[in-house]
């Protein structure tokens, strides 16, 4: 593998939050989760790029997968680079530029990691290049059809790093816990962007209230997911606290950021005084990170302190969902294999009898 370095250069150019939380890991776990990451940036720009024709975007997908079954001469990966539209970020056409690396990165892993890294990436692109087969502007349905994309995008995640760390012989959390983990965060996301991704024509929240309402039962699955890992797995335990705590004051800076804002007030940060807003909300977070650290054997201090960042969620709302191709549903439960009929259904992704 590359030495860290490599992938922390990449890493902080796609992603300041995982820039952040993924040196907290010890190696090889730590190599082990930025090559990932990486390699599913990859497959988000064949989801995110703007192709002139879907039928493109559908061989990217393909390329990818045929990519983790077998290693690719270098033309391959070549001509899989040029295929790309050229409205892509700098960060994203250097990530490009270095794919050969981290694919062969992939098929030099030890057996047991290779199989779990390169089977979460083979099931998410398949995930992925399922909504993008449908018509133009995305739009998905309803709550249920948000819970499917979520559970292919940021539960297989969920899925991958619970894998991962339990092959150095840790007693791992439910997988069901894991898919909550990602589901969270990843409609946090949805939210924070809805704007953003609207003016591209990707509309991910059919309705805003009902899909805040959803986030009380993933919330509470991720925390559960963090305080049961054990408390002497402090590297790992602070890369979930990190990023669970981050997305829940995201959340609360939704409704303009008074809540964040009076917590990490409580925990040292004085960045209102600066004149860059991004300064102060980066301030913020570092102090939020800060006493996470502090607080990361202490289960019950930070369950209080994920209630104090959490803002107050709308009540739940009893909606039918929409019948769903079952072309769709075959490929749900193929991907999610992982996962019973009885989780896919706790996670709102299915109904029972589909």
């Amino acid at each position: 593998m590359k030495p860290i370095e490599f992938y922390q250069a990449h890493l902080d150019a796609v992603s300041r939050s995982f820039a952040l939380c993924i040196p907290q890991l010890s190696p090889p776990f730590r190599e082990q989760v930025a090559l990932s990451y990486l390699l599913f940036r990859v497959l988000d720009t064949v989801e995110d790029a703007s192709f002139s024709d879907q039928r493109i975007q559908a061989r990217q997908f393909e390329t990818f997968r045929r990519f983790l079954r077998e290693r690719p001469p270098r033309e391959e990966i070549d001509r899989f680079r040029e295929a790309f539209p050229p409205s892509l970020s700098d960060g994203e056409r250097a990530l490009l530029a270095d794919a050969e690396a981290l694919i062969d990165d992939a098929h030099e892993l030890p057996a047991p990691v290779r199989a779990v890294i390169l089977s979460g990436l083979d099931r998410m692109a398949q995930g992925m290049a399922l909504y993008a087969m449908r018509p133009s502007p995305l739009r998905l349905l309803d709550l249920e059809d948000v819970n499917r994309y979520c559970c292919f995008v940021a539960g297989i995640v969920g899925e991958l790093l619970t894998r991962l760390w339990a092959l150095g012989g840790g007693d791992p959390p439910s997988l069901l816990q894991a898919y909550r983990f990602g589901l969270f965060l990843q409609k946090v996301n949805i939210l924070k962007d809805q704007a953003e991704d609207e003016e591209a024509g990707r509309f991910f929240v059919p309705d805003r209230r009902e899909l805040l309402a959803s986030l009380r039962s993933d919330a509470e699955g991720a925390l559960s997911y963090l305080v049961a890992l054990p408390r002497s797995e402090r590297g790992y335990r602070t890369f979930c606290a990190w990023s669970l705590m981050l997305g829940a004051a995201s959340l609360a800076a939704m409704d303009g950021g008074a809540r964040f804002a009076r917590v990490a007030s409580r925990e040292g940060a004085q960045a209102a005084a600066t004149n860059d807003p991004r300064e102060s909300r980066r301030a913020q977070t570092l102090a939020l990170f800060g006493r996470t650290a502090e607080l990361i054997e202490d289960d019950a201090a930070l369950r209080q302190q994920f209630a104090d960042l959490m803002p107050e969620l709308p009540g739940p709302v009893a909606r039918a969902p929409l019948k769903k191709p079952e072309s769709e549903t075959r490929v749900l439960r193929r991907v999610l294999e992982p996962l019973g009929p009885h989780e896919l259904t706790a996670l709102g992704a299915m109904t029972m009898g589909q």
